[in-house]
């Protein structure tokens, strides 16, 4: 006896592919920018830079740019 059309299974979507793996050089810079932004506020601090406070910016705003990379790493 046939399948009543009530009773058939529905199809279902295909599965999501995985994002592509991102390459190798998004970590490395991440890191690497927010160890630059550390030094540079560590040296700003212990051999009092002259700049006014710039050295300070600079230092944040490399280590923010290293989270911004990190972010797009999978």
């Amino acid at each position: 006896m046939p399948k009543s059309r009530s009773r058939r299974t529905r199809s279902q979507p295909p599965p999501r592919r995985k994002p592509p793996r991102s390459p190798k050089w998004v970590p490395r810079l991440g890191l690497g920018l927010i160890f630059g932004g550390v030094a540079l506020i560590v040296v700003s601090f212990v051999f009092e830079l002259p700049g006014g406070g710039i050295d300070l910016l600079l230092g944040f705003a490399l280590m923010a740019g290293g989270l911004i990379a990190l972010s797009y790493y999978r």
